[in-house]
């Protein structure tokens, strides 16, 4: 888990946080229980165990080595006079606080925390527009804000960090010349490490998934364990507290727009997202909640209510059903006049085609009526034997012009219409001219 998440982005760790340990409160319409868990920082609790810090009450904390130990403290710090000792000792310390701080609670390291209020010059930095929760973009290079690219506030204080070194600001304040540093880290020649934070409420349940708030916190987290520390202890407002079972806290859910959840689920690695969708599957299956929430919003449904809906469903279907018959009429309608007009044209070509045959099978008859008369002075219907009769000089030309003239013939009474293409009708002309170059020569010879 500790490497896991290393690699997460701030949305990443918003996802497992909600989906893996968020579960619906049963009462979580009653307020006073969503304020007082807006308040609470279970979310940060959670963090720090994926971080691998086992939390420890103050008893344990009291003979812990602080070389092993994270100390937090949230909130007043008035009453918190451990922060110098436990520093000098090797200790690290997260200290987050919007309120003024006591004389006991000032750092020998210089910081101290002012409770007077601290508003954005300009309403596009503060978060949702509100001048008085500045975001905060102005950062320095430090390890705890590795991919942090802004920091939501909730009314956060002045802080004076003297000897630490200030890894971010605040935008530009309303008020000129006040204080800027909102966050600063620090570490001591024992190796003790501190960060300090003029707002506590970043790490609320409220304002955790805020932003980069949780990355934030998962960064500064890992940078104070170090390598050698295993425990962290929780102070929040001068009181030790920390509930033994984190995972068992029934959370009302922070509702997540649509979108929000697919770019976080984007930037999950594909093994683990689909790690997590099979044990959703898993859990889904074995708890049957499918069926469950079936049976729940079929029980809750009453008589009147389910015999109206029956009755919309049949006069939805009925219409559905019409609109459809009626589509596919006209869709018919369209397709039968498609088909008579292809079937006119196809007529109306066919018809054409024979015309132009029987026009030729016509010309033939033509060009033969046209020599018979030419040569005997009778037309070729009233010639049934033609051409024999005809009278020819003797020769091979004018028995092989006799041939042609029995194969038109012929041709033209046996062959069909179709018969008399273009060229040949061509060629038949060409012979009757022939022929009657013959009868011509034929008839001078006579003379």
């Amino acid at each position: 888990m500790f490497n896991f998440y290393r690699v997460l982005s701030s949305g990443s760790l918003t996802i497992l946080f909600l989906l893996t340990f968020a579960k619906p409160c049963v009462s979580q319409d009653d307020g006073a229980l969503r304020r007082q868990w807006q308040r609470g920082f279970e979310g940060l609790e959670l963090i720090s165990q994926f971080v691998e810090l086992e939390a420890i009450n103050e008893a344990t904390f009291a003979v812990a080595r602080p070389k092993e130990t994270v100390l937090v403290v949230l909130g007043s710090v008035e009453r918190v006079s451990v922060l110098d000792s436990f520093l000098s000792k090797g200790g690290a310390v997260l200290v987050a606080s919007d309120q003024a701080s006591g004389r006991n609670a000032i750092l020998k390291y210089g910081v101290k925390f002012f409770g007077k209020p601290v508003n954005a010059r300009f309403e596009n930095d503060g978060y949702l527009s509100n001048r008085d929760c500045p975001v905060i973009r102005r950062f320095n290079k430090h390890p705890s804000l590795n991919g942090v690219r802004s920091i939501a506030s909730n009314r956060p204080g002045i802080m004076f960090a003297d000897s630490l070194t200030v890894i971010a600001r605040y935008p530009a304040l309303a008020r000129v010349g006040a204080p800027d540093a909102f966050a600063a880290a620090g570490e001591t020649r024992n190796g003790g490490r501190i960060i300090a934070i003029a707002d506590q409420t970043i790490f609320t349940n409220q304002m955790i998934t805020a932003e980069s708030n949780d990355l934030f916190a998962y960064q500064s987290l890992l940078w104070l364990k170090d390598s050698d520390r295993k425990y962290v202890h929780f102070i929040v407002d001068g009181d030790y507290k920390r509930h033994d079972n984190v995972e068992d806290m029934e959370l009302p859910p922070v509702q997540l727009s649509p979108d929000e959840i697919r770019e976080i689920l984007k930037q999950l690695p594909a093994e683990k997202l689909l790690e997590f969708g099979n044990q959703l599957a898993a859990d889904v299956e074995d708890k049957d909640l499918i069926n469950e929430f079936l049976r729940e919003q079929i029980d809750g449904i009453s008589d009147y209510d389910y015999n109206r809906g029956m009755i919309w469903a049949l006069f939805f279907g009925v219409c559905v059903s019409l609109i459809l018959a009626f589509l596919w009429q006209k869709k018919m309608l369209r397709r039968t006049a498609s088909v008579a007009a292809l079937e006119r044209h196809l007529k109306s070509k066919k018809l054409a085609k024979f015309r132009a045959i029987r026009d030729r099978q016509w010309a033939a008859n033509l060009l033969l009526d046209s020599f018979c008369r030419q040569a005997e002075g009778r037309g070729y219907r009233d010639w049934p034997s033609f051409p024999e009769g005809l009278s020819t000089r003797p020769g091979a030309e004018s028995e092989r012009l006799f041939d042609e003239m029995g194969q038109a013939s012929n041709d033209f009474k046996t062959k069909p219409a179709s018969y008399w293409t273009q060229s040949r009708l061509l060629k038949l002309e060409a012979d009757v001219n022939n022929w009657l170059v013959m009868i011509v020569m034929t008839r001078g010879e006579s003379k």
